[in-house]
């Protein structure tokens, strides 16, 4: 099994680019701790919560996320849901599916 907190995303504008099945995705979430693997209307993507403390601490979270997800090219959808709680959605939106698997430490 390969290292997936080494991997990078891809440019979703490459032809060869195909979504990666449930049997693949249900294998390789056990890689990344703490992340799941949901089905939205046929849409597999990874999700994650974090609780904060403060409602600006939610917005430095935002920040850190939205400068790691520029780098890599691949942007999430980020919700603050009430004042504390973080929520990230990721999944390749070029082929509406979960194609590419990526972890970091934050």
């Amino acid at each position: 099994m390969s290292d997936l907190s080494i991997k990078k995303c891809v440019p979703c504008s490459r032809k060869e680019l195909r979504p990666m099945t449930e049997e693949a995705a249900q294998h390789l979430i056990r890689q990344v701790g703490e992340w799941n693997l949901v089905n939205e209307g046929g849409t597999w993507k990874l999700h994650r919560s974090w609780k904060v403390k403060t409602f600006m601490r939610g917005m430095e979270f935002f920040q850190l996320i939205a400068a790691l997800a520029e780098a890599e090219g691949h942007h999430p959808d980020i919700h603050l849901v009430g004042w504390n709680n973080v929520k990230i959605d990721v999944w390749t939106h070029a082929v509406g599916k979960t194609t590419i698997f990526a972890t970091r430490t934050y």
